[in-house]
């Protein structure tokens, strides 16, 4: 028998699959890249602004190489309708960035956008080709930025308690080791409650870790004080449940409970008191003051390719002459109207296709633990983008519709596979 000398590493193909956490770890510092890292001095009050974009920038393209290096040449990916949207919509703000007079902000924004959906094309076999992996590590990154927050607190304590000053009385909790303003730890809050109560629900998540995240979900939503994170929650959680029960009378408890919180939050003083944040009746019409920037985007005057191409991308605040000279400076806090100023009408139309293929893909989903998740996820995004900016640029909000769309696109591959298969 003829003794074979051992081979040469690098002549034959070896099977290196990278363990379950190094993917974890790559989801997380993406989710991480992502967020807003918004300040306390550097974002006044009311806006949801983003400072740092060359160190996330930085922190992108390493995840991106990284994930490149750790994939198998010729590997195969899936793109789903609604990240082909996201990827013409980057392309058709790349063509109409270079008409506009200063290209290079938009352009290295479209390009961190380009490097995070080409990222979630390279983890689409290791994470996103199992729904349910791909849920669980947004869970897992959820709980990290959440972690982050609660450690502030310890950390520096004066500088986690956001004065509301203008907005109201009190305080709100913000994130000071990764900064984040009071509406992104609403946020966190708000989708760490949601999956890990629809985990419990499904039977995905045993009752003890369940309660514990849901918990800290809570705490952060109220020390955060965010009502549209708080609304938002809810009515995704509605539309999981409602999409999930069998039943007539599974689908009116679903909106019977959320029913009684809300008259709860009218009727209990301390409620109540959490819900007006010692605002006043105009700025609680005024929903904060972001009706008044919205009038403004709405009634500025512009040409037609303005309308047609917007700003440019990261324009997202609007100029307000009041009286002799008077300007002030509000942020647009609205996805479709933020969209609109910055990357112009045809913009939002891809957009607003792009939200609707993902609530099909939804709907489609076989498995309800991923139809629930995709639907929590959407409907969050649904609500919250009246309220807040995110659906024009690489923000948190875009990775929660591309994260719903792709987990449900990925169970009805799997679904149909197996009904061929048997």
């Amino acid at each position: 028998m003829t003794a074979l000398a051992p081979p040469v590493p690098g002549t034959v193909e070896q099977e290196s699959e990278k363990p379950a956490w190094f993917w974890l770890m790559l989801w997380c510092l993406f989710v991480l890249g992502v967020q807003p890292w918004s300040s306390r001095v550097a974002a006044p009050q009311g806006s949801t602004g983003s400072t740092n974009s060359l160190a996330k920038g930085l922190l992108l393209g390493a995840i991106f190489l990284v994930a490149m290096a750790a994939t198998k040449p010729g590997f195969r990916t899936r793109a789903t309708p609604a990240s082909t949207l996201y990827l013409l919509y980057v392309m058709f703000a790349t063509a109409t960035a270079f008409l506009l007079a200063e290209p290079l902000g938009p352009l290295m924004r479209l390009a961190r956008f380009l490097i995070g959906l080409l990222l979630i094309f390279l983890l689409w076999r290791p994470l996103v080709q199992v729904p349910e992996r791909l849920i669980r590590a947004h869970l897992w990154a959820h709980l990290l930025l959440a972690s982050t927050v609660v450690a502030s607190l310890a950390y520096a304590p004066s500088q986690a308690w956001r004065p509301l000053r203008s907005l109201g009385a009190g305080y709100r909790l913000q994130g000071v080791i990764i900064p984040m303003l009071p509406p992104r730890v609403g946020e966190v809050g708000a989708i760490l409650l949601g999956l890990a109560l629809i985990g419990f629900l499904c039977r995905k998540l045993a009752l003890l870790p369940a309660a514990g995240l849901v918990g800290l979900g809570v705490v952060l939503i109220a020390a955060s004080r965010t009502r549209t994170s708080a609304a938002a929650i809810a009515f995704g959680l509605v539309l999981a449940l409602i999409l999930t029960r069998k039943t007539w009378f599974g689908r009116f408890f679903s909106l019977a409970v959320p029913a009684l919180i809300g008259l709860a939050f009218l009727t209990i003083g301390s409620l109540h008191t959490w819900l007006l944040r010692g605002q006043g009746t105009q700025q609680i019409s005024s929903l904060s003051g972001r009706t008044t920037s919205w009038h403004a985007v709405i009634d500025e005057k512009v040409s037609l390719q303005t309308a047609i191409i917007g700003h440019g991308l990261g324009n997202k605040r609007v100029l307000l002459r009041r009286g002799e000279g008077d300007i002030d400076v509000m942020a647009i806090d609205n996805s479709w109207l933020g969209l609109y100023w910055e990357t112009g009408l045809a913009a939002v139309t891809i957009v607003a296709i792009a939200l609707i293929v993902a609530w099909i893909a939804v709907l489609r989903a076989p498995t309800p633990y991923v139809r629930a998740c995709g639907a929590l996820l959407l409907g969050y995004v649904t609500a919250a983008s009246l309220n807040e900016s995110g659906l024009s640029d690489l923000s948190s909000m875009t990775l929660h519709l591309l994260v719903a769309a792709a987990v449900c696109d990925a169970d009805r591959i799997r679904h149909r596979a197996k009904a061929l298969s048997s």
